[in-house]
C-alpha cells in the first residue's frame, strides 16, 4: 500500500504555555494535563495509486533512524478513510497516557513510519519541532518529581523559636492555595544503585545497579560490580521465547551463525595449580548456503580455558538426526559373528565364529558360460553364454523384460528369428514390451537403428504399458511416411489421450512446424489453461452469404490489459434514470470500471449517476421512455489474473536475443527465427530432409547368432 502524507502536528499548548482567561474561567476549571496526541492527516492508496475507502488498519511507527533501526514505539488503528481516502487520526489515542514522554526528550531527531492494511511501510518522514513540545510537561516536575516532593515537612513539636527559619511569603495577584505537603526520606544509597520507591516517601536503594553510559553501559541484577551488558545473579524465569538471534544477514558467499549460549564449568588444574574453565557452547550453524536447498544445525562446541570455541562434531539436523563426533563409540560388545546364504546354491562353513574361526563358502554348481541346468551364468571371454529357453520378465517398476544394445558396426543388439506361421520373431513382456537403443539414432543408418521392424501388417507392434516407447540423444521416437501420418496416435480410453507431449525441462512440450499447411489444426474444441500468444487472431466461418465459396474472418480485439467488456441498452423509467444490473460476481471479478453510454433515438445529457456499487450502476439525465446504450470495460482481479499478468514489454530470452518471430519481415534469413533458436536441430533436420532406414537386412544366420 502506498499513501499520500500530509502531517499537521498539533498539541493543546494552553497546557504547556497557558493564556490568560477570565477569573470565573481560572476558578471552574481544574487543572489539565499535557495531551499526548499528536495529530497525522494521509491519504491511503493501493499499489496502483487508487485511494482506500472506508475502514482501514494503520500501522504507525516512530525510529531513530531513518533507514535502519528497530521501532521505538509502534501503534495500530483503525481509521474512516473517505472517497478519495484521505484519514486523520491522533498518534497515541489508542495507548493509556498517550505517547510517552521520554520518545522526545534526548534531543535526538525522531522519524515516523506508516503502514497501510499490513503492506509495506513507506519512507519515513521526520518529525518536526512541534512533537518535542511534549518535554513541556517535565517542567511540572522537578528531576521527576512533583514540587510537593521538596515542601519542608512540617515543624517538629518541641523546636525553639531560635533555630525555626522564617521565610516572608512572595505575593502573588492572584491566591492559589498550596499542595498538600509530604516528606520525601531516605538514608542514604549505594554506589551506581537505580533508586526504589519502597513507599510514597521514601526511597532507597534496589537490586539493579549500573556502571558506565551508553555503549559500555553494564547492568547487574544482585550484583554492584556487573561484568556484562546485563549481569544477573540468581534463577531468572522467562515468560515468553528466548531468542538468540544470528550474528548477521546471510549473503550468497556466506551464511551467518546464530548468537551461541554457554556453559561454562570450572575444574582446578594440578599441572598449573590454577582453576580452568570448561565451556560448552550451543551454537545454530548454517549448512548448504546458496543452495536451493540451504539448512543449519544445532552443533556443540567447547573451549579449554581462554581459547574459543571450537566444534567438536556433535550436531543435531533440522530433523533430529543426530551427527556424532568422529571417533564415537557406544556401549556393548559383540559375542559371535554368523553367516548365511541359500542352501540351493550356497554351502556355509565355520558359522558362527564366537571366538577366532573362519567363514567358508563355496558354490553347490559352480557358475558357466555353458548350458547347465541350475548354473548361475558366467559370461564367457566374448562376453557370450549360452541357453536354451530364456523367459525375461520386469518385475520392478522401470525394468526391462529383454534389454539389448548394439555397439559394433553392422551388429544387432537383439535380433530373434521365428520361421514358423504366425509366430513372432522377438516377444517382450514388461514395463517395456521391447527396448532398443542405436549408438546414433540422429542418422538413421541401418546400423544405428534402435528399433527396426517389417512385416505383412505391422512394422513395428507393441503392446503393454507402453506400445512403443522411444528413447535417443536427439529423437525418441522418429515417424516419416511419404503417406499419410508420420507419428499417428489413437487413445480408446475415456481419460486417456491420442498423444501426449510432456517436457520436464524448461523447453516446449510440444512443438509443430509446416512447410505452408497449418502447424496445427484442431477439429473440435481447444482448452487452454495458460496464456496464449499470438501474432495475430481472428474467428474464421464459412461466409454467410456463400458459406461453400467463401470464408469470413473477424479480427480479435485487442488490450495491454485482461479486459472484460460488457453491454446492453437499457429503457430509462420517470425520471429519465435507470439502475443496470450487472452479474453477481461482476465487482468480484473486475476492477477499474470505465463506462461509455449513447443515446438512441435521440439525444439527452445522460451520464453515470452512480459508479458501480453492488454489481449495478445508475444511469440518469436522460428522457423517460428513452433508450440508452451502455458499455462497461473492467479489468480481471481474479487469483489467476492477479498471479499471471502479461507485460505489455518484455526482453526476450537469452537464447532468442537476435531472433525474430518473423525474420522474413526483417530482411533476416530463415535460421534467425524463434523456432531456430529454441530447436535448432529439429529445424535442421527438417530442411535437410534424411533418408529413411535402409531395408532390413536378411534373418541373422546361426553362426551369426
Amino acid at each position: 500500500m502506498k499513501f499520500s502524507r500530509c502531517l499537521a502536528f498539533a498539541f493543546l499548548v494552553a497546557a504547556v504555555f497557558p493564556a490568560r482567561m477570565n477569573s470565573q474561567q481560572i476558578s471552574a476549571a481544574q487543572p489539565t494535563a499535557v495531551p499526548r496526541l499528536v495529530n497525522f492527516s494521509g491519504k491511503a492508496t493501493d499499489d496502483r495509486q487508487k485511494p482506500i475507502t472506508g475502514v482501514a488498519g494503520i500501522t504507525f511507527s516512530i525510529y531513530k533512524g531513518q533507514y535502519e533501526g528497530a521501532a521505538l514505539w509502534i501503534e495500530t488503528q483503525n481509521v474512516q478513510a473517505d472517497n478519495a481516502g484521505n484519514f486523520t487520526a491522533q498518534l497515541g489515542a489508542t495507548k493509556t497516557g498517550g505517547m510517552p514522554l521520554d520518545l522526545f526528550t534526548s534531543g535526538e531527531a525522531r522519524w515516523l513510519g506508516v503502514r497501510v492494511n499490513g503492506g509495506q511501510e513507506q519512507p519515513r518522514i521526520l518529525l518536526l519541532s512541534v512533537p518535542y513540545a511534549l518535554k513541556a510537561a517535565d517542567a511540572e516536575t522537578v528531576g521527576g518529581l512533583p514540587a510537593s516532593a521538596f515542601v519542608l515537612a512540617s515543624e517538629v513539636r518541641g523546636q525553639s523559636a531560635s533555630t525555626r527559619t522564617s521565610i516572608a511569603p512572595v505575593p502573588t495577584s492572584e491566591s492559589i492555595p498550596p499542595p498538600p505537603a509530604s516528606t520525601v526520606t531516605t538514608s542514604g544509597g549505594i554506589l551506581n544503585a537505580l533508586p526504589l520507591w519502597t513507599t510514597a516517601t521514601n526511597v532507597q536503594s534496589s537490586a539493579i545497579t549500573q556502571t558506565g553510559s551508553g555503549a559500555t553501559a553494564k547492568i547487574g541484577i544482585n550484583t554492584a560490580a556487573p561484568t556484562t551488558a546485563l549481569d544477573v545473579h540468581g534463577g531468572s524465569v522467562i515468560r515468553g521465547t528466548f531468542v538468540l538471534p544470528a550474528t548477521g544477514t546471510s549473503t550468497a558467499s556466506a551464511g551467518k551463525v546464530s548468537q551461541p549460549e554457554n556453559f561454562v564449568a570450572s575444574s582446578f588444574s594440578s599441572a598449573t595449580s590454577t582453576p580452568v574453565n570448561q565451556t560448552f557452547q550451543w551454537q545454530a550453524t548454517p549448512a548448504n548456503n546458496n543452495t536451493s536447498n540451504p539448512g543449519a544445525t544445532l552443533n556443540l562446541l567447547y573451549g579449554l580455558g581462554a581459547t574459543a570455541p571450537a566444534q567438536t562434531g556433535l550436531r543435531i539436523g533440522p530433523k533430529g538426526i543426530i551427527g556424532f563426533a568422529p571417533g564415537q563409540t557406544f556401549p556393548g560388545t559383540v559375542n559371535s559373528v554368523g553367516f548365511s546364504a541359500p542352501s540351493s546354491d550356497f554351502t556355509v562353513s565355520g558359522s558362527p565364529v564366537t571366538g577366532s574361526g573362519t567363514l567358508g563358502l563355496s558354490w553347490n554348481i559352480a557358475p558357466t558360460s555353458a548350458n547347465t541346468a541350475n548354473a548361475i551364468v558366467k559370461r564367457d571371454i566374448a562376453g557370450g553364454f549360452s541357453a536354451g529357453a530364456i523367459s525375461a520378465i520386469a518385475s520392478v517398476g522401470d525394468g526391462s523384460g529383454v534389454f539389448g544394445v548394439s555397439i559394433s558396426d553392422g551388429a544387432t543388439g537383439v535380433s530373434g528369428t521365428n520361421t514358423g506361421s504366425g509366430g513372432i520373431g522377438v516377444y517382450g513382456k514388461g514395463s517395456y514390451g521391447m527396448f532398443a537403443l542405436g549408438v546414433d539414432i540422429g542418422s538413421l543408418a541401418e546400423g544405428n537403428v534402435g528399433v527396426q521392424g517389417a512385416g505383412g501388417q505391422y512394422g513395428v507392434y507393441g503392446g503393454g504399458s507402453y506400445g512403443v516407447f522411444g528413447f535417443g540423444d536427439s529423437y525418441g521416437v522418429w515417424g516419416e511416411t511419404s503417406g499419410f501420418d508420420g507419428v499417428h496416435g489413437l487413445s480408446h480410453s475415456n481419460s486417456g489421450a491420442g498423444v501426449v507431449a510432456i517436457n520436464d525441462a524448461a523447453s516446449d512440450g510440444l512443438f509443430a512446424t509446416s512447410n505452408g499447411g497449418f502447424a496445427g489444426f484442431f477439429l473440435g474444441d481447444v482448452d487452454v489453461d495458460g496464456n496464449l500468444s499470438k501474432a495475430g487472431g481472428a474467428f474464421k466461418i464459412d461466409h454467410p452469404l456463400d458459406p461453400a465459396n467463401k470464408y469470413l474472418y473477424h479480427s480479435f480485439v485487442e488490450s495491454p490489459d485482461m479486459k472484460n467488456i460488457y453491454d446492453g441498452n437499457a429503457t430509462l423509467d420517470g425520471n429519465g434514470e435507470a439502475f443496470v444490473p450487472l452479474p453477481e460476481w461482476f465487482q468480484t471479478l473486475n476492477r477499474d470500471f470505465r463506462y461509455q453510454l449513447t443515446c438512441l433515438d435521440g439525444f439527452a445529457p445522460i451520464y453515470v449517476a452512480q459508479r458501480v456499487q453492488g454489481n449495478r450502476f445508475k444511469i440518469a439525465g436522460g428522457k423517460p421512455g428513452m433508450e440508452v446504450s451502455w458499455q462497461v470495460t473492467g479489468i480481471r482481479q481474479d487469483a489467476w489474473a492477479n498471479a499471471h499478468r502479461i507485460p505489455v514489454e518484455q526482453l526476450k530470452p537469452e537464447k532468442e536475443r537476435g531472433s525474430y518471430l518473423h525474420p522474413e519481415l526483417f530482411g533476416a534469413p530463415e535460421e534467425k527465427s524463434i523456432a531456430w533458436a529454441r530447436h535448432p536441430e529439429t529445424m535442421k533436420r527438417a530442411k535437410e530432409r534424411p533418408p529413411l532406414p535402409a531395408p532390413l537386412r536378411p534373418a541373422p544366420t546361426s553362426a551369426q547368432r
